[in-house]
């Protein structure tokens, strides 16, 4: 059925004389103004008035008939843009303060009142917004904000480059976009350093800290306005540099020399307005404050928290680490550490030749932990004291070769033996007085025997940790003399118990420690860094006895690995995989690789790539444990997967009605995305029944094998 003509082209007419009425009214505002229509498809702007155009720097004639987006750039908050345009497309009005861009690049803020203006049938007709350029005021909160978070960092012990670095963020986020900022400190030889430029290409600072227009003396009402004389450099066909002047302001010392410059790099030529010349000199006095009441805490600091004698930290920086260690809630230790001889060399040498045997001390130590985030200091004129994850005390097993060479005291050679008392936290949140008193309690004890000792405060819970410690100290050499075991545990077709292919495990029989379990050793691995290292002996082992299998003609299966996200931060995983399985002369679809749910936390677009690039070599992939682990399925859809394996806590209770519910929604899910599910831990035969029934085809599980050394197994499959 049409609509009445008449009807429609009087309706067009009432909606011509608003739009000459709004003309008119927009026309009188000294606040920008603008109309878009919203009937017309992507909402086009129909008028703007001149107060818009100084504004902006947009002239009429470039703006109508395009959408308000040519005013957003890269900083623009888009969740804010899309909340304004649902309330709009609502009828109802919005305002908001946005970052938008003029003309020339130049951000602005711009205070936005927008209200939609409806017919008697609340179709919007024309949508208008009032605009206001509120840079300054936001200028003047945003250098208020600056302030207290500097002095707030000051007081916080922040580096003095990153206190720098977020004053020239605050700068680049005024000026044109793609400008970037450097603050430059004059040395007492006339060099420069740099106070803060991670934003500035290299061939930039250079050009500025070669000009000689900085050897000249400057008033400090000056601004400093160069060409850049660097030519533009290009990579194909993109600009390198693409920066054609800069703008300086010099900050001065307390006799009027200058010290410093802040400098903004800009992708035009010419000067800066007024506006811009006094922001910046707005930063030159919090530039100048900056530096002073950095370098008067700095020293402060240094004389609260140094032992005079040594440069070492002292007591009371140990102190303020060890809590600050403690706050995270893992396991810590605390080693006191005192040369067996101290009191003799005191005795025949003095106290200064002490001190200096400390600082040789202090370095051997510091030299043997090195790759562990330990905080090494002066304990008492008697002692050193270390503190770190439990997991990186490892290496404090073998201090005792690091005084087989002689300390050069008092011009003479010295060798001496090291007593070391630790105590552990493990997170119990004892104090940090608490673990020195029993770490001093354990030297008393350590001082009892001869040449190098070591004691531990020892209670039922330290005890545990005292294990993994030397579990930890063992596992190194495991590695290295690849005593890690593969056992294989057999996965059925529930229908009918057919093996169908297997998942590898680690065992390791220690020399030293026996047999021990999984749950200790490869904790241990990850917290050491050796977790990649381990995997990769499984998965060349299985490989091995795959490419055995494969020479000798014998059915070939496919076999499950378990993958750490550590490999996620190795940007050779995939190309070492690929590489192993080619070593091995094997196709990689006899190789699944199972990940935990905890891929969920790593950065899931870098999980899509390598999960690609892992499916295109030819690996499938399974997600381990499912269900008990990263709770937001939002990653399963956005991987090639072909596996979910159903954590074993939910099948040994199966009989209850919550779980079963549970266990129902994962298969389900699984056939909606394609993927099998595996149901681990079976040991009952009850189980299979109930398994089968929901839908589910594949179990692993002691009701039809144990885990396996790859002898026994191939006996099994010989059968």
């Amino acid at each position: 059925m049409m609509g009445n003509p008449r009807k429609t082209q009087t309706e067009k007419a009432e909606k011509a004389i608003l739009f000459n009425w709004l003309q008119r009214f927009g026309s009188r505002f000294r606040t920008g103004f603008i109309l878009t229509d919203p009937s017309v498809s992507d909402d086009p702007v129909v008028f703007i008035n001149e107060a818009f155009t100084e504004i902006t720097g947009y002239p009429s004639e470039e703006v109508i008939g395009q959408n308000l987006r040519f005013m957003q750039g890269e900083e623009t908050d888009m969740e804010l843009i899309e909340e304004i345009n649902k309330k709009l497309r609502k009828g109802m009005p919005a305002n908001a303060e946005i970052l938008h861009y003029k003309k020339d690049g130049t951000p602005f803020w711009n205070e936005l009142v927008i209200q939609p203006l409806v017919d008697e049938k609340g179709e919007v007709l024309f949508t208008s917004s009032f605009i206001l350029d509120v840079t300054e005021r936001k200028k003047d909160e945003s250098l208020l904000r600056l302030q207290e978070e500097i002095f707030s960092g000051i007081n916080a012990g922040a580096e003095l480059s990153d206190l720098l670095q977020k004053i020239g963020t605050v700068v680049e986020s005024f000026f044109p976009k793609g400008s970037v900022c450097s603050i430059l400190f004059k040395e007492q030889n006339d060099g420069w350093y740099i106070g803060a430029a991670d934003s500035v290409p290299d061939q930039l600072l250079g050009e500025i800290l070669d000009n000689e227009a900085l050897e000249t003396s400057y008033i400090s009402e000056d601004v400093i306005v160069m060409e850049n004389n660097q030519e533009k450099v290009l990579q194909g066909e993109k600009p390198v540099i693409d920066f054609h002047s800069n703008w300086s302001v010099p900050t001065f010392d307390s006799e009027d020399e200058m010290d410093g410059l802040v400098t903004v790099f800009v992708k035009k030529n010419g000067n800066p307005t007024e506006t811009q010349i006094q922001f910046l000199k707005k930063m030159v006095p919090i530039v100048q404050m900056t530096r002073k009441h950095y370098t008067q805490q700095a020293e402060y600091r240094r004389l609260a928290f140094t032992d005079p004698q040594t440069g070492l930290p002292n007591r009371h920086a140990f102190l303020n680490q060890l809590k600050h260690n403690l706050l995270d809630g893992q396991g810590h230790f605390v080693a006191v550490i005192e040369p067996g001889e101290y009191a003799k060399i005191v005795d025949l040498y003095g106290r200064n030749a002490a001190d200096e045997l400390f600082i040789q001390l202090g370095k051997r130590i510091e030299k043997a932990g090195k790759r562990n985030s330990n905080f090494i200091g002066r304990f008492s004129s008697a002692s050193l004291v270390i503190t770190g994850e439990s997991g990186e005390g490892n290496y404090l097993f073998e201090l005792g070769t690091i005084v087989t060479e002689p300390f050069i005291v008092a011009g003479q050679e010295l060798f001496i033996t090291l007593k070391i008392g630790i105590s552990f936290s493990e997170g119990d949140k004892k104090s940090e007085e608490e673990l020195l008193r029993r770490a001093d309690i354990a030297m008393s004890d350590a001082k009892k025997k001869p040449g190098n000792a070591m004691s531990f405060y020892r209670d039922l819970q330290n005890e545990e940790t005292i294990k993994e410690m030397k579990i930890v100290n063992e596992l190194s050499k495991a590695l290295i003399a690849q005593e890690i075991d593969v056992y294989l545990q057999p996965k059925v077709d529930l229908k009918d118990g057919a093996i169908i292919g297997f998942e590898a495990l680690a065992r390791w029989f220690s020399p030293v420690l026996g047999p021990v379990p999984p749950n200790l050793f490869i904790p241990a691995a990850e917290n050491m860094g050796k977790i990649i290292e381990l995997e990769i002996i499984i998965l060349s082992k299985v490989m091995e006895w795959l490419r055995k299998r494969q020479k000798t003609g014998e059915k070939m299966y496919q076999v499950a690995v378990n993958i750490s996200v550590h490999h996620f931060f190795d940007r050779t995983f995939v190309e070492k995989l690929i590489r192993l399985a080619d070593n091995h002369d094997l196709s990689p679809e006899y190789i699944m690789l199972e990940m935990t749910e905890s891929i969920g936390l790593v950065d899931i677009q870098k999980a899509k790539s390598i999960f690609h690039a892992l499916n295109a070599a030819g690996f499938e992939i399974s997600v381990d444990d499912f269900g008990v682990g990263y709770s937001s399925l939002s990653y399963l859809p956005q991987l090639p997967l072909c596996e979910l394996k159903i954590d074993r806590s939910f099948i040994s209770e199966l009989d209850e009605p919550g779980t079963l519910a549970v266990v129902r929604t994962i298969i389900q899910l699984a056939e909606n995305l394609n993927l099998t599910t595996v149901a681990e831990g079976i040991e009952e035969e009850r189980h299979i029944e109930i398994l089968r029934n929901l839908g589910c085809k594949v179990g692993q599980g002691f009701y039809y094998y144990k885990p396996m050394p790859l002898q026994e197994i191939q006996r099994l499959l010989a059968e």
